[in-house]
């Protein structure tokens, strides 16, 4: 489904081009044919109307040939004409749509046909007493122009129609890209706690027969003892904390005052177990006061776009030695100031301004979900402000998020 909106998403560009370029073009022929004809018309006016003073001043008058070259510039209007007598039986005809010879009964039907067509849109021209009468229509110049404007409004509610057919679809990929980026999210949310279990696991089997398996020293780990049941109830709460949260992102969450240093002191707790075999030699560390002003805000999906920086942050370190850092910044116009950092690549400069963006990511085979629901958690549930700073080393990303006393 995917492949195909993306398919049709890059031919889009080239039928919008094609089509204002038909508009345009359509637009620049009309606007010169226009000139052209007005420009010839006015050469063809000044003419007859020359003839004409020229005859009325003569004392001869209009003479044969003067007669025979004024008929010939108002022929050369490209107007229609169609004479007949009083019964209306062709007598002359220029300038006719199509080929006819008085002179055959057939072609005079047809003239006379189509002078009932003239006499339809234009009001003919009677003499009663010279016994003829003058029909005219229009040029066949104008009658190709009527056509122009229909064809320039079709071609631009044809573009109009893409253009609703582009939203359409970047609104059906969109979702098709959160709903994928979603199910990856999830695997990846679980997929921590879930393997952390295994390990722990393992490590029991090691012990297993030997008396009181709890508490264990393991130099692969940090601190001096690891109680391994205790980090298997971690990680079952862990994964309740998985379900919670995609249930809370869905709906509109109630807030209540948070403290955001000990949600943070539990979550690096929680990473600093688990480093070892989420990222080898990495450490993370944390500048948090023990009391700090509290926020407005749902403590779940607060701890889920700090743990999807820190995820990322281990994502761009990618398994090698590095630091990754959380730190209390102070308050800033009534908001509490948080950054996560670390000492790894970094965020191209191409990448900076869209970072955010469902889809986006600096990862192969990444699906550029984590920072765009870290955002959405942030700024539109929290009223806060997230960004990526400029740095030299590594990528900071500053979180601030409105105190709970200026929002009760």
């Amino acid at each position: 489904m995917i492949g195909r909106i993306s398919a049709g998403r890059r031919a889009v560009p080239l039928a919008i081009f094609l089509l204002f370029a038909a508009v345009l073009i359509s637009y620049l022929v009309y606007s010169r044919q226009i000139a052209q004809e007005l420009r010839r018309d006015a050469l063809v006016f000044s003419r007859i109307y020359f003839q004409t003073v020229q005859a009325a001043v003569s004392p001869e008058g209009f003479t044969a040939e003067g007669e025979f070259a004024l008929l010939q510039e108002l022929y050369a209007l490209g107007i229609p004409v169609v004479q007949t007598d009083l019964e209306g039986n062709p007598t002359l005809s220029v300038n006719l749509p199509f080929s006819a010879d008085l002179e055959v009964p057939a072609d005079r039907e047809r003239v006379r046909e189509y002078v009932g067509q003239l006499d339809a849109s234009n009001p003919s021209h009677v003499d009663e007493t010279a016994g003829f009468i003058v029909h005219y229509g229009e040029p066949a110049f104008l009658r190709r122009l009527k056509w122009i404007p229909w064809l320039q409004a079709a071609l631009l509610l044809a573009v109009a129609g893409i253009g609703a057919w582009i939203i359409r679809t970047s609104y059906q990929a969109e979702r098709e890209r959160i709903w994928s980026g979603m199910a990856r999210e999830s695997a990846h949310q679980m997929g921590t706690p879930l393997s952390s279990l295994v390990g722990w696991l393992e490590l029991l089997e090691v012990d297993a027969g030997q008396a009181g398996s709890g508490p264990r020293r393991d130099p692969g780990l940090p601190g001096d003892e690891v109680d391994v049941r205790e980090e298997m109830r971690h990680d079952l709460r862990r994964l309740e904390k998985v379900s919670r949260r995609f249930e809370a992102i869905g709906r509109a969450p109630e807030l209540r005052p948070v403290d955001v240093p000990e949600m943070l002191r539990n979550l690096s707790r929680y990473f600093a177990a688990r480093l070892p075999s989420l990222g080898g030699r990495i450490t993370l560390e944390t500048e948090l006061p023990q009391v700090a002003p509290k926020v407005q805000g749902e403590e779940t999906l607060l701890e889920w776009a700090f743990e999807n920086l820190v995820k990322n942050a281990l994502d761009s370190l990618a398994g090698r030695e590095g630091t990754i850092r959380i730190v209390y910044g102070g308050i800033r116009a009534g908001r509490a100031v948080y950054r996560v950092e670390d000492d790894g690549d970094g965020v191209p400069e191409h990448l900076r301004s869209s970072l955010f963006d469902v889809g986006v990511t600096t990862k192969r085979g990444g699906w550029g979900v984590g920072l765009s629901l870290a955002r959405r958690i942030v700024v539109e549930v929290h009223g806060g402000v997230i960004r990526l700073e400029e740095s030299d080393n590594g990528a900071v990303f500053t979180l601030e998020l409105p105190l709970a006393e200026d929002l009760a």
